[in-house]
Order: structure tokens, then sequence, then C-alpha cells
């Protein structure tokens, strides 16, 4: 009886990689497993280009140790000039900083001044904690603002940098932190009492925060001590005993009964980081409210500046009206005050997050700030989605913290994706503008997220290509010795749900690494020479008769990129890329590039078949010819794509590989244009004669050394037996 036969066609082939399925329930436009392969919406797939030095490379001409900490991040709207932008780099204890603009990025390092070309790099030593392990032992976190860089670290005093636009030059000012002294220093059952005098400083202290202070409240306090000999419960304020005149009665006072509920207290505003109560009260012996770690998130939000990482607390400025402001995180009226006692909606203030344990990062997202936090993630949002110091919520979204604090990216308008101690995540928006947390690796690729150690996963940095709309983690090898040298990426194509891997290779000795990713959102700043005339438009000349010209930067729409900070092997730092056409890492080394498709089981289960054939199509890729200096030339850009067919299920291939990327037609070298590859089709079509019969049959595609590969995708001619 003759076979029955039957075609599949397999012409989408990009949902990535999948490890949360079994081998009878496997979507069919995913992979079984793949490396190395570049994704698009088109349904079709190709090898990823090569890394290698961006074109027009330089190196840096300070040179840093292997395993240096190292980090990037961007200053925005430089001395509120909107084209001009920069990249941030940390190496160690220091700031570097490159322009955006036409040509190499590392050849664009800022200058000290406009009279100093000297690249600006700032030494963040002078701002070490007392104590603390160093600058360069931890990740600074940034956010721009009103023009301003505002740089924190747990390790440092934080600080913002401005630039002078009218000379180019740059200062440096340490941030003073005030908040009011909300705290009370003695137990609350002594306070909603009388206490004999001499009383402790602690009661003295909580009694004149509460507002028994100035000339009336000193005055009122001395009455009320002489009168009882001991200091007064404090239920209600000074004020609340005044008598006809307007002066304090002890009488009067004794009057209000107000039960045990404490008075409101802050009277004192305290440096937040050094807490000298002794000092903001004039009493010896208090104890002060140091703390010693430094800010490990800052964000700009809602006109504020908002810090976090000390403590459960989220702390935020006043609206930044006057820039002065950016440290005052407390109420402007005295709370205590009897006259003006109001908490203004532009104050600043602190959000205590009880259940808040190891805060990390602050992230704006609409007319919300997630915080996160190691064990979850809060929302904090104004009522009517308006922040004011005198009205905002507070709620938990989700338990599964920030595990990783560079693995949290912000993707399109803000969206938010992080990886916890258990899987990858984002937020969904409910219909009711609610935040929900999403686990996006759970029920695809948390197999293969588990294979990354601790370590690597510790070591994680995020960034988000706007202009493909992809999340890129790079990460370093489980058994990488060199710390902070990131040669693996997990990447996610946000609108196809796909994950999947790529791997940088490293030379035999003497390799360059990458340390930090970055992106641009397309703009640049490029240098334009102006003509000057004067009031009449005439040409102005010098005293040689030379045109006069006016050099001015402009910003305008380049192509965006992710840019990899890379060390050299010299220990100098340059800027990477993937797009070598060469297929080769470095210039030289290989890179595995292959993904296996999904299971085929031909209709049904049981019967065994057999494909005698399978249709392969791949894209042509050649842009041209090289010469080879021997009279010869070769295809630029030539392609290359091997296939296996694998029966049963099995792990070693049914059939030695064969060559998919064969040319049908004579190449014709034309001499004269080596950029023509006068190639008659776009699309090269390969049939292929299988061997093997089973059950089940997977196939996997896998490219060459330095070729590319286009796969768009392929048939197979299925035939199955008419009985078992």
């Amino acid at each position: 009886m003759p076979q029955q036969l039957n075609q599949t066609i397999r012409n989408t082939f990009n949902k990535g990689l999948l490890t949360e399925f079994s081998e009878l329930s496997f979507p069919n436009e995913a992979s079984i497993d793949e490396l190395n392969c570049s994704l698009f919406k088109a349904g079709n797939r190709s090898k990823r280009l090569g890394m290698e030095y961006e074109f027009g490379s330089q190196l840096s001409s300070e040179t840093y140790t292997e395993g240096l900490l190292f980090g990037t991040s961007t200053w925005t709207n430089v001395g509120e000039d909107s084209d001009l932008e920069y990249v941030v780099v940390q190496a160690g204890h220091t700031l570097r900083f490159y322009l955006r603009e036409d040509g190499a990025l590392s050849g664009s390092e800022v200058p000290t001044s406009d009279a100093d070309s000297t690249p600006y790099i700032l030494d963040m030593t002078p701002y070490n904690k007392t104590d603390g392990l160093g600058a360069g032992t931890s990740h600074v976190d940034t956010a721009s603002i009103n023009g301003r860089l505002v740089v924190a670290s747990p390790q440092i005093e934080s600080f913002y940098i401005e630039r002078d636009p009218s000379n180019g030059s740059f200062s440096v000012t340490q941030i003073d932190f005030k908040v009011r002294d909300f705290e009370y220093l003695t137990p609350r059952l002594d306070l909603v009492e009388g206490e004999a005098t001499p009383v402790d400083v602690l009661r003295d202290y909580d009694t004149r925060n509460c507002g028994w202070v100035g000339d009336k409240g000193d005055a009122a306090l001395t009455a009320y001590t002489g009168a009882n000999s001991e200091y007064p419960p404090l239920t209600h304020p000074w004020y609340s005993g005044k008598d006809s005149s307007g002066n304090f009665s002890v009488a009067e006072w004794e009057k209000i009964y107000s039960g045990n509920t404490l008075i409101v207290n802050g009277h004192f505003v305290l440096d937040l980081f050094e807490g000298d109560r002794e000092t903001a009260s004039g009493i010896t012996g208090v104890p002060s409210a140091a703390l010693t770690d430094g800010f490990s998130a800052v964000a700009s939000f809602a006109g504020r500046v908002f810090y976090g990482g000390v403590g459960s607390k989220v702390y935020f400025s006043r609206i930044l009206e006057d820039f002065s402001d950016i440290g005052n995180c407390y109420q402007v009226n005295d709370p205590t005050s009897e006259e003006a006692s109001d908490l203004l909606d532009t104050d600043g203030g602190f959000i205590s997050i009880p259940d808040a344990r190891g805060i990390k990062s602050l992230h704006p997202f609409g007319a919300s700030l997630l915080v996160f936090a190691d064990n979850g993630v809060w929302r904090i949002s104004g009522v009517d989605n308006v922040f004011r110091a005198s009205e905002y919520s507070v709620y938990r979204i989700t338990d599964d913290g920030l595990s990783a604090r560079k693995s949290l990216v912000s993707g399109q308008n803000g969206l938010p994706f992080w990886w916890s101690y258990t899987g990858i995540h984002t937020i969904r928006v409910t219909e009711d503008n609610g935040l929900v947390e999403e686990n996006i690796s759970r029920d695809t690729i948390q197999t293969f997220w588990n294979s990354i150690d601790g370590g690597a996963r510790a070591s994680v940095v995020g960034t988000y290509d706007g202009l493909n709309d992809v999340v890129l983690w790079s990460h370093p090898n489980n058994d990488e010795s060199v710390s902070y040298k990131l040669n693996r990426i997990l990447l996610l194509d946000v609108q196809l749900g796909a994950f999947y891997p790529w791997t940088i290779s490293d030379k035999s000795t003497d390799t360059p690494y990458v340390v930090a990713p970055t992106f641009f959102k397309g703009r640049r700043v490029g240098e334009v020479d102006f003509t000057v005339v004067d009031s009449l438009n005439n040409v102005v000349v010098d005293s040689s008769g030379n045109q006069v010209v006016s050099s001015q930067q402009l910003g305008g729409i380049g192509s965006s990129a992710i840019q990899f900070l890379t060390r050299d092997p010299s220990g100098s730092l340059t800027f990477s890329e993937f797009t070598a056409e060469e297929f080769l890492d470095w210039g030289t080394e290989d890179y595995s590039a292959y993904a296996e498709a999904s299971y085929n089981f031909m209709g049904d289960l049981g019967r065994r078949k057999n494909s005698p054939y399978v249709t392969v199509l791949l894209r042509a890729t050649e842009t041209g010819w090289t010469e080879n200096g021997d009279g010869s030339y070769s295809p630029t850009r030539e392609s290359s794509l091997k296939v296996s067919t694998f029966w049963d299920f099995k792990k070693i291939a049914s059939s030695a590989q064969q060559e998919a990327y064969r040319y049908k037609y004579p190449l014709v070298v034309d001499a004269d244009d080596l950029s023509n590859f006068d190639y008659p089709t776009t699309v090269i079509t390969t049939r292929l004669r299988t061997r093997g019969r089973g059950r089940v049959m997977r196939l996997r595609f896998e490219g060459a050394t330095g070729k590319d590969f286009n796969l768009l995708g392929w048939e197979t001619l299925d035939a199955r037996n008419p009985s078992y």
C-alpha cells in the first residue's frame, strides 16, 4: 500500500527559546535549543553579527585593573540643553563622561571645560562615607533633573554635578539632607504622664521637640515646672493653656483633658546622616540619630528627587522651584507651631514602608513611583495621580523583589522588567489602572534561567533597546573568574514575547571584554560651523581677512544602537558593538550559532514515518565581492547553513549535516564594481535528501565559521505508513 504524503510548512520561527514544554506539547514556532541568533518580527531568524570595537574606536589614556567595578548611566538635558546627552561611565571610584555625537562614542570624552581639553574625570573619593568601603566598591545610581546629575551610592555622600553652559566647566556639590525629627526618645507611658524634675535629657528633648521652645514656649515650660516640679505630659500643646490675655496659664492648661494621645512633634530639623540633636536643640548629652550607609537609589519624579536605600523609608525633596531644596526632605512649616503648622502639598518628607527590606531601586512609571526592595515591590502614587506631600497612597504590588539592582530595566513608556530570586518579572496595568506583577520566565525559560548560578545572576546588568523593543540582560559565565566581565546575554523581544541567548567569545590570550551596556535613543549632537555676520548682514572677517565662523552643537536624529563599554587588553576603555559582518568576535573568534526546531509528529504519534525531502528557504545575504589578492574573489557576507535531522528524540543526528545554502546560478564578478553582487534571486531555495525514519522528527540548523545565514522557513515532505 502506498505511503500517505503530506507537507509541513514552517514559515515562522521567531518565538525564541522555550524550556517549559514537554516533547509532546512543544509549540511549532519556538526552539528547543538555540544560541547566537537574531529573531525578526517577520518570522525569520539570522546569525547575530560579530562583536567588534566601534568604528573609529579610541582607547582611554587611563588604564584600569582587571576585575574593577564598571557601570554606565545617562545624563540627559545637560545644563538644561535638551540636545546634550552624556554617557556616564563609572570606573571604580571615578566617573567619566562621553558626549553622544557623530562619530565614535569612545572619541567623544567630555572636556574639563571649553578652555581645557583634558577629559573630565570625577574622583569620588572625597565623598566617601566615613568608615565605609569606598566609592569604588558599589555601583552608583543617578538621576537627571533640572540639567543636573544627582549621584548616590551606599558608600558615598550623595552629590550633584552641574555644567556651566557659558564655559563648559563642571562643579560638584554635596547634598545636605535635612529632615524633621519625628522620633520620641522617651517611652510613651512617660510622655503621657508628668515626670519629676530634674528630668533626664531624653525627656527634656522630647518636650522641646513638641514645641515647648522659643520665647513663649520656654516661658510656658518654666511656668509649668515651677508650679508642678515636673515636666508636663505631652498630651496637648502649651498654647492650649492660654488665658484671656494670651499668656500661658498653668491653671488653664490643666483644665484641658486630652487623654493619652501624644501631640505632634518634629520641631527640630536635623542633618539626616549626622543626626546631631545636641546642636539642633542645645541640650547636652542627647544622643545623635546618625545613619551610616548612604542612599542606594535615586530618582526624579513629580518635580522632586526621591531617595531610597536607608532603612525602610523613601525620602523626597520639596518641589524644586529652587534647586537648593534638593536635600530638604522636610515640612517647611513647623508642625508644632501655633500659627502655621500645615503640611504643604509642595513640601518634602519621607514615606515609611515598614515591610520593605533592602530598598535597591526607585523607578518612575507613569504617575507612580515603584519602590523595588529585596523582598517586594511597592507603588507610591498620588490619590488623583498627582503626588503631593499631603496626599499619596502606598501599596505592595508583589513579594517578588529585586535580587540584582542592575537587572531592573525601563522598557517602553517606563514598563519595568527585573530579576528576582525566583525568575524574571514585569508589570501589567489592569483596566482600573492597578498594577499587577507577571512572572514572564516561569512558563517559558525557567529551566534555562535556573541554570544561571547565583553569582552570575547577582552580576547581571540590564539595558533596553528602544529601537527594536528588546531587553538585554548581560551577565558572566557561571565559571567566570574575572569580576564584572559580561560574556553572556539573555535577550527578550517584548513584542514577540521571545527569549533568546547570546554568548561573546574570548580571544585565547589578551582578550577584550565587555563590562557594561548602554543605549541611545537616537539623539545625537553634531558640531556645525556658521559664518558670523554683523547687524547689516555683512560677513565678519578677522585682522587677516579670514571669515569668522562660530561652531555650535545642534541636535539631530541618528541611528539608535546598543553599545558596550569594553576593557581593552591594555586596560584602557573603549566601546564595542555587534556590527562585525565577518561574523567573528573581536575579529578572530568563532562563535556557535544554531537553533533546533520543534518536534514534527507528521499527524500522529503512533505510526512510523520518513521525510524524504526537506526544502529550506534562505535569504541571499551577499552584498559584494572581496579580492583575495591572488586574482580570485570571495563573496562579502556569504552565508552557510548546515541542516541535521534527528528521529525519535535521539540526541545524535540520524545523518550527516547538509549544506542548505547552495547557489543555483553561476556567480559573475564585476571587477569594476566589487559592491555589485548581481545574483538573480533574493531567496536561495534548496531541497535536501534526508535519511532515517521514526515516529517524530526534528531539525537542527547551524551556521558556519565566519558566515551569515538568514533562515526564512522550510518545508518537509512527510511520508506516513498506512498502518503501524
